[in-house]
This record gives structure tokens, C-alpha cells and sequence, in this order.
């Protein structure tokens, strides 16, 4: 049984071994059909490939082409837009500007036809006055920007036409107020650039007056009712020789002349006005208030302290000779000639203190009441600053006490407060120079009367010398 068994196992595993080496074969030969197969397949399809490889990088190249060119163009609209939008913004603000300008130039305009109209004198406002009423009632009607600049031109060009006609000349006809009654007369005007004369019907006749006409108009703009607003023409006070020159060239008899003289006024009545507004030395003073007259009080003393100290200064004849015991002098260098001559004792010095003493006392005597010359010239401008400060104090009085204070009367304070700086330096300047001059003179003089002295003392101490000498020797004969 056992070897039946090994038998059939036997059988068994050899059958195994040759199904075995069967299927391997059968899958080699199956791998080398599928290897096969797949090499033909990879061979058709690197043929393809190779076919459609130069197609397909055409291809590629034609829509790299493509998009680069769209990517070109989505740059160029981009840029377009942004500088469509910087196009916009630029004209906006270029537009602004423009309006800006536009703006400033019709102020302009505006102001240039309101100084025009108040520079007008009052007699050639009748001239104007209608046109430019009517000009400025359209320049308030106008609703847009143009239509204002061009009612604004047309006002322009009627200053133009109204300056040309008067640069020429132009004659019409008015009235005008005549002072100093203040009536009012008919006459003539002949206007000639800046100057307007009058020729009155009953003889008057003068300058125009070149008041500002409607100054409310000027801070609050001309409007068309304003210019209708006429301030009376006044005649400005001329001279008699002026007033009969403007006569003569509005007579009757001034036609059949070839020339017409007429006075002119440059400063277009400034000077006049100035003039007029001239004060003499009484009207400067009592405007000084009540320091000018401690000013005027030293001012009156150093003068005649001045005065009386320079005649005695200058009476005084310095010698023209050199000093000598026998020989007649002047003045006080005679009382030293004297005094040194006069002199019995033998010492020297004494004589020296003797002749210094004398030119002590010439010195005070002429330097008495000089030293207030140097106090007026220290205390008159002290003067004139304390009224100037007080002045000053009662302008900003003014001020405090007024919101709205006029200019003429501040002008006017500040003008009365300087008066007496102004008198103080007056006073002052002269005292210092007389006070210097005086001085430096007496100076000299006793300069000149010590040298004087010196000399007598040594005349006199050579004089001993020799006395001494002719008493011994008579002695020893």
C-alpha cells in the first residue's frame, strides 16, 4: 500500500512538472506577442507624432502671435483709457483755471470802471452817465459768464472813447457851485485831460474841483441807479491873475484869437491844498499845546544869554604884539600887564599865583550864565519829547474812545504832537552850537592869557634880576 502510494505521488509530481513547463512557454510567447505588438504600436505612433509635430508648433506659433498681438492691443486700449481719464481730469482743471481767469478779469474790469467813474469830475458824469447807467443795468441782467465780460467790454471801450475825447479837448455846457457863497452859476466847461475849466455866464470862472463823486458807490459797487447820483461841480479858489487868464480865454473875444492861453495846474489842485493847509510860526505854536512854552522860555534865555556872552567874548582884543611890561594892551591882558608891572616883590611864583588869580576871575566872569546855553541844549529836546508823547497819548485816546476815528484827525494829533520835537530841536541845535562855539572862544582866550602871564613873569623876574645888578654895582663904586 505504502508503495502504490509513492507511485501515484510520483506519477503526480511529474505530471505537475510538465503542465507547468507548458504555461510558462504559453506566457513567453503571449509576452512576446504583446512586446511585439506594442513596439509595432509605439513605431506608428512616433510616425505620427513626427508627422504632426511641425503642424501642431505652426500651430502654437500662429497663437502665440495671436495673443501677443491681443496683449498688445489690451495694453494700447488700457492706456487709451488712462489717458482719457488724465485727458479729463486735465481739461477739468484746465476748464477751472479758465474760469478762474475769466473771474479775475471781470473783477478787474469791475474795478477798473468803478475808478474810472470816480476819477470822472463831477461836470463830465452828465456825459457818461446815461450809457454807462444803461451798461451796468445789462451787466446785472446777465446770466452767463460771457454775456457779463461782454457788458463789461462795452463799459471798457466807453472809458476809452470818454478819455479820448477828453484828451482832446471837449467843451459843454453845466453848472457849478462858486465859492465862497456857494451859489450856483451856469457856464461853460472845457475839459482837457485831467483839467476842467469853468467859464461862469456871470463872470466866474476857475478850476474844477476833482472830488471822489459817490464814495459809497466805490466800497459797494457802481450800480445803475448810483451813476445817476450826480455830486455838484464846485469851483476850486484860484488867484486873481489865474481866474482872469480862464476869463479871458471864455470871453467872447477869445474866438477871433488864432492862441488861448489858460493856466495849468500839474499837481491837479495838491499844491493849492497844500497851500492852504501852510501854517505860519503863531498857528505851529499854539498847536504845540502847553509845552511849546517852556521850549520857547529857554529858547528866549539861551538866546539872550547867546547874545550878551558873545559880545563880551568877542569885545576882547587878543594881543598882536608878545607880551611886554612898557607896552599898552586891551581888555584884561591889560589888568595882567598892569598887575605884573605893578608887582614890588622879588618872588616870582607869587607873581605867578598874583597873575593866575586875575585870569581866574576873567574866566568867571565870562563863563557866567554860559552853562545854562548847555541846559537848554540838553533840556529843550527832553521838552519837545514829553509834549510829543503826550500828544501821542491823546491820539490813542482817540482811538479807544472812537471804533472808527477819521484819518484827518488822527493826522492832525500826530502833527501837534510832533511840533514841539520839532521846536525842542530848534531851540536845541542852535544852544549846543553856541554853547560849542562860545566855549572853544573863551577857551582860547584864557589859553591865550596864561601864555600872556607866563611871559610878564619871566619880563618881570628878568627885570629884578637887572635891578639887583645896577644896585651892586652902584654900590661898589
Amino acid at each position: 500500500m505504502k508503495k502504490f502510494s509513492f507511485i501515484f505521488a510520483f506519477l503526480l509530481s511529474s505530471l505537475s512538472t510538465d503542465m507547468v513547463a507548458q504555461s510558462i512557454n504559453s506566457v513567453r510567447n503571449e509576452a512576446k506577442a504583446d512586446l511585439n505588438e506594442a513596439i509595432l504600436e509605439l513605431a506608428e505612433l512616433r510616425n505620427s507624432i513626427e508627422e504632426d509635430k511641425i503642424p501642431i508648433a505652426r500651430r502654437v506659433t500662429e497663437l502665440e502671435a495671436k495673443a501677443r498681438k491681443l496683449r498688445n492691443q489690451l495694453e494700447h486700449h488700457l492706456r487709451l483709457r488712462d489717458n482719457r481719464e488724465t485727458s479729463l481730469l486735465e481739461l477739468e482743471k484746465e476748464v477751472k483755471e479758465s474760469e478762474n481767469e475769466l473771474d479775475y478779469s471781470l473783477n478787474l474790469l469791475n474795478d477798473y470802471i468803478t475808478s474810472w467813474h470816480q476819477g470822472t469830475p463831477p461836470a463830465e458824469e452828465t456825459l457818461w452817465s446815461q450809457k454807462l447807467s444803461s451798461i451796468l443795468l445789462s451787466l446785472k441782467k446777465s446770466d452767463t459768464r460771457r454775456d457779463s465780460l461782454g457788458s463789461a467790454f462795452d463799459a471798457l471801450y466807453l472809458s476809452i472813447d470818454a478819455i479820448r475825447e477828453t484828451a482832446g479837448g471837449i467843451s459843454f455846457s453845466g453848472n457849478a457851485i462858486v465859492p465862497p457863497d456857494g451859489t450856483r452859476e451856469t457856464g461853460k466847461f472845457w475839459s482837457i485831460g485831467p483839467i476842467v475849466f469853468f467859464g461862469g455866464d456871470e463872470g466866474s470862472s476857475g478850476f474844477l474841483e476833482r472830488g471822489s463823486s459817490n464814495k459809497q458807490s466805490y466800497s459797494q459797487g457802481l450800480s445803475s441807479s448810483s451813476v445817476q447820483k450826480f455830486q455838484p461841480a464846485r469851483i476850486r479858489p484860484a488867484s486873481p491873475s489865474t481866474s482872469t487868464l480862464i476869463t479871458n480865454a471864455f470871453g467872447p473875444e477869445s474866438s477871433d484869437l488864432e492862441t488861448i492861453t489858460l493856466p495849468l495846474d500839474p499837481t491837479l489842485g495838491k499844491a493849492s491844498v497844500m497851500e492852504e493847509g501852510e501854517l505860519n510860526v503863531l498857528e505851529e505854536l499854539q498847536k504845540g499845546g502847553i509845552w511849546i512854552y517852556p521850549i520857547l522860555f529857554f529858547a528866549g534865555l539861551s538866546l539872550i544869554i547867546a547874545i550878551i556872552k558873545a559880545i563880551q567874548i568877542i569885545k576882547i582884543q587878543l594881543p598882536k604884539s608878545a607880551a611886554a611890561l612898557d607896552t599898552e594892551f586891551k581888555g584884561p591882558f591889560e589888568l595882567l600887564r598892569k598887575t605884573a608891572k605893578g608887582y614890588l616883590g622879588k618872588s616870582p611864583e607869587i607873581l605867578e599865583e598874583i597873575l593866575y588869580e586875575a585870569i581866574i576871575d576873567v574866566q568867571v566872569k565870562l563863563e557866567k550864565a554860559l552853562p545854562l546855553i548847555a541846559v537848554t541844549a540838553a533840556t529843550a529836546p527832553l521838552l519837545g519829547l514829553l509834549g510829543t508823547v503826550t500828544g501821542m497819548i491823546d491820539v490813542f485816546r482817540q482811538i479807544t474812545n472812537f471804533a472808527n476815528p477819521e484819518n484827518s484827525e488822527l493826522a492832525r494829533g500826530i502833527s501837534e504832537a510832533l511840533v514841539t520835537t520839532k521846536f525842542g530841536l530848534v531851540t536845541a541845535i542852535p544852544a549846543l552850537i553856541a554853547h560849542a562855539l562860545l566855549t572853544r572862544r573863551l577857551q582860547g582866550i584864557i589859553s591865550k592869557m596864561e601864555g600872556f602871564s607866563a611871559r610878564l613873569v619871566r619880563l618881570k623876574q628878568q627885570d629884578n634880576s637887572n635891578n639887583l645888578k645896577d644896585s651892586s654895582n652902584e654900590s661898589d663904586s
